[in-house]
């Protein structure tokens, strides 16, 4: 593993690690306060921007052509069996939330948020995962 792959995984982990920490208080509060959606949003999109960027990383290092698309990025890995097809089928919402909350900010976030503090953490755990056997 490079050592730029290992310091983006790491920065990886501390994120989600955060989010994870403060789970429980931010499903309690991200309704009721501008300050934790805020902090969620930006958190959130951090972890998929990084997820992104170690996509593409990894595919460069292992010699294949760099994907045009977020998407692109997260089903190259599967169709390249660094991770499971299934998994990067599954897995491409990650695009898809990173562009929602680049780009789409006039529109409510906290269901997306909310969603995604419950269930697309432990996907995030995955991919890490995946990302560290694929050296």
């Amino acid at each position: 593993m490079t050592e730029l792959l290992f310091q983006k995984l790491q920065r990886l982990k501390e994120e989600v690690a955060y989010l994870k920490d403060n789970r429980e208080r931010f499903l309690l509060t991200l309704r009721s306060s501008i300050d934790t959606r805020k902090i969620v949003e930006r958190s959130v999109f951090l972890t998929s921007e990084m997820v992104l960027d170690l996509a593409d990383l990894v595919i460069i290092k292992k010699g294949y052509p760099k994907p045009g698309t977020y998407r692109d990025s997260i089903y190259k890995l599967g169709e390249f069996k660094i991770v499971p097809e299934e998994f990067a089928y599954n897995f491409t919402y990650i695009a898809g939330l990173r562009n929602f909350l680049a780009h789409d900010y006039l529109k409510e976030t906290v269901p997306t948020l909310e969603n995604f503090l419950k269930a697309g953490l432990s996907d995030v755990e995955t991919f890490i995962s995946h990302m560290e056997k694929a050296r």
